[in-house]
């Protein structure tokens, strides 16, 4: 049987006090689930943010893990915690920085454009409210619009319940719904009707949206992302990766 010598057993003594490598962790992605942004599909965790992250670990080289959270305030009080180490898609908030740190890339702007159908396209157009006057446009109880949209003598189909507009709109009972425009393309993709919408360019309202970081997070491997976070979003704009990614949940 060999023995060490001493220059080997202080080298050997050297490795085993040395600290474990704690970047092995998993990177902890919580979300809320919402389609076509993030969601399970036959135990799979699918969507646009997920296959977004997908390609920003694949270039870091970090395992992570996604995982879904129905209740917000239990996702808040995960980042608070230190449970996660990035949260998907939080609006900004003044608030909310006490305890994220937010990039300044976003890939996800929220949009409520005005949808119609497909038909009308060229007689219904959208620049400023006037252009709409004598369109029947469908409102939902409960939804923020803007004070200036309510208040510009319209006239308002009013529902209880968001997912009625679509339904409304294809039998013609009312001319345009805002609604948004990532979830409505989506349901539209699902249900195959995406062939007799179409939406006005100009958004009625439009919020960014941001994959953000706990301060409270520890993980060896969080500054490293921060650090690289923007520079790959770039770089997948102008590589076109996430229109295609856009694409591949959107349009049929």
């Amino acid at each position: 049987m060999k023995t060490l010598t001493p220059l080997s057993f202080v080298f050997f003594m050297l490795l085993l006090l040395q600290p474990l490598n704690v970047s092995a962790r998993e990177f902890i992605i919580i979300a809320n689930p919402q389609a076509p942004h993030k969601y399970l599909d036959n135990g799979v965790i699918k969507g646009i943010d997920a296959d977004v992250i997908a390609q920003v670990m694949k270039r870091l080289n970090i395992k992570y893990k996604i995982k879904l959270i129905k209740s917000a305030a239990r996702i808040i009080q995960e980042a608070k915690s230190g449970k996660a180490d990035m949260v998907l898609l939080f609006s900004k908030k003044k608030s909310r920085m006490e305890y994220l740190i937010y990039p300044n890339e976003s890939y996800v702007d929220i949009n409520w454009n005005f949808f119609i159908l497909k038909e009308n396209e060229g007689t219904i157009n959208y620049e400023n409210f006037a252009d709409l006057k004598g369109l029947k446009i469908g409102i939902t109880k409960g939804i923020y619009y803007p004070p200036e949209f309510l208040n510009a003598d319209l006239t308002f189909d009013l529902v209880s319940q968001n997912h009625l507009q679509m339904k409304k709109l294809l039998a013609k009972r009312i001319d345009a719904a805002p609604l948004n425009t990532t979830s409505a393309l989506y349901e539209a993709k699902q249900q195959g009707y995406t062939e007799k919408l179409s939406y006005l360019v100009k958004p009625l309202k439009s919020k960014s949206y941001y994959n953000v970081f706990p301060i409270a997070s520890n993980h060896p491997d969080k500054q490293r992302v921060m650090d690289n976070y923007d520079q790959i979003l770039r770089n997948l704009k102008q590589d076109k990766i996430i229109a295609q990614i856009m694409d591949k949940y959107l349009k049929d």
